[in-house]
């Protein structure tokens, strides 16, 4: 009696084990598979700093569409 109480309890610890395992060999082939020059561009990218909010104003400003005198200002129906 007490150990079919205890199989739901074995189950999940054989799922979650199972799922740990598959997680950790897929991250160590994914960690194989990343080239020198991948690892040294990621590493550089983690050691630039945030922009400041005037850097990102800036980069906004230039995204914004540009109003050139032929562009109508008013909204055309669609």
């Amino acid at each position: 009696m007490a150990g079919s109480a205890m199989l739901p309890v074995l189950i999940a610890f054989g799922v979650v084990s199972w799922l740990a395992i598959c997680f950790f060999v897929s991250t160590a082939i994914l960690e194989y598979r990343v080239t020198p020059a991948e690892r040294l561009y990621l590493e550089l990218a983690t050691r630039r700093p945030v922009p400041s909010d005037a850097d990102i104003e800036r980069l906004c400003d230039l995204t914004e569409p540009r109003r050139d005198r032929w562009v109508r200002t008013d909204l055309v129906p669609a």
